[in-house]
């Protein structure tokens, strides 16, 4: 048994038995390869012989770059098996023709054409192989006008239309925090290939998928589409505050805020307890409506009083939807999250012991596998000369050619 793998769990994980080539870098590809590996998937990262650039990100121990240490990449490569290829030349594509030979599911994120150029495409690779899913995930897709741009994390949240609806109505756009749109890219993936790979199981008929982080964000963007397509009005920016009770407001230590309809007014009136609440200006819907502001600036006076312990408590107790904004500290400390066993840790040799997201969701029928990220190219002796035969002389003349 490798230092990789690890003893089997007690129940048998959904993907045991999938080889899952992925060839695909930053967050959305490897993001997708992740839960399959934690399925039970046998995951072979395939990076260029420098590593995946995500490698290059932090945040790292005491701060100190080291590439097998970046916490992006531990928490996006975990129990996947890593070798490198370089593409470039043709040991390195002859390679990876070989594995794709044995692999049910390929993903990928290289420029539109980049692996048909070479060979390497889907037409190529299932033409002995008709069963193979295979899935590119690029920013604006495989075919359009835009098809070949690059793009970061800003641009593609300014070109989804995320960025229209984010901020003040008086002010530019503003860019969400994170990297959401290449990490719900991410989960499309993971779900277009479970649905893809249970149709070549079920009718030996792969197919080849072909998912643009544009169109995956754009779609979240709800009821904001309909009402620019079908009533031809642009939606405005409403910062924080969509109306006097609906919105974020500063609390004495933090931020909270509510969510209310117009049938919560009279148990919210109850819960704040300001007078004023039960004069008709605020009672009455439409007077609501017209006396916003004022009400706004009532209840900006009201939050300021109000602690997140307590407003949680008044909102449970009078049953009105309140809430705090938590911090990523308030999540590392939640008793409910450590009560689901959401967090998974694990010690690393290098990296010191971590923490992070271990599951998307609980399951009587299955468990998650979550052990380390590899190192770059760690299995290249395991994979090359131990699965796919080559000779160990074979592996000192690919390194000497640059192939791996």
């Amino acid at each position: 048994m490798s230092e990789h793998e690890q003893d089997p769990p007690d129940i048998a994980l959904p993907y045991e038995g999938v080889r899952v080539l992925e060839l695909a870098e930053g967050i959305s590809g490897p993001y997708a390869g992740r839960w399959l590996a934690a399925l039970g998937a046998d995951v072979i990262k395939i990076e260029r012989t420098t590593g995946d650039p995500s490698r290059a990100f932090g945040p790292w121990p005491d701060d100190l770059p080291d590439d097998e240490t970046s916490g992006l990449f531990l928490y996006l490569n975990g129990d996947k098996r890593s070798i490198t290829l370089n593409l470039e030349t043709s040991d390195g594509r002859e390679i990876l023709r070989e594995l794709a030979a044995s692999a049910e599911i390929v993903i990928e994120s290289f420029e539109p054409g980049y692996l048909a150029e070479r060979g390497l495409g889907y037409d190529e690779l299932s033409n002995d192989h008709p069963a193979l899913v295979m899935l590119s995930i690029t920013p604006f897709g495989q075919s359009g006008p835009n098809a070949n741009l690059p793009a970061t994390e800003l641009t593609l949240y300014a070109s989804c239309g995320q960025m229209w609806i984010t901020g003040h109505p008086d002010r530019s756009p503003l860019k969400n925090g994170g990297s959401q749109p290449s990490y719900q890219a991410g989960l499309n993936a993971f779900s277009a290939l479970a649905g893809a790979y249970y149709g070549a199981v079920m009718h030996d008929q792969g197919s080849y998928i072909d998912l643009s982080v544009q169109e995956t964000y754009a779609a979240m963007a709800e009821a904001f589409h309909n009402r620019a397509a079908q009533l031809g009005i642009e939606t405005q920016r409403s910062g924080n505050n969509l109306n006097a009770l609906w919105g974020v407001y500063e609390l004495s230590d933090g931020y909270g805020g509510i969510c209310a309809l117009p049938r919560n007014y009279p148990a919210f009136a109850n819960a704040v307890g300001l007078p004023e609440l039960q004069e008709e200006r605020f009672s009455d819907p439409g007077q609501r409506l017209i006396n916003n502001d004022e009400l706004m600036a009532l209840m900006f006076g009201w939050f300021i009083g109000q602690t997140r312990q307590g407003l949680m408590e008044l909102g449970i107790e009078h049953r009105v939807p309140f809430g705090y904004v938590a911090t990523f500290e308030d999540l590392a400390n939640s008793e409910h999250l450590h009560s689901r066993d959401f967090f998974a840790q694990h010690d690393d040799d290098r990296a010191g012991s971590l923490t992070y997201p271990g599951r998307l969701w609980l399951s009587s029928g299955h468990d998650w596998k979550m052990g380390r990220a590899p190192l770059l190219g760690e299995h290249n002796m395991e994979i090359i000369h131990g699965e796919l035969g080559y000779e160990r002389e074979d592996l000192v003349r690919l390194r000497e050619l640059d192939a791996i």
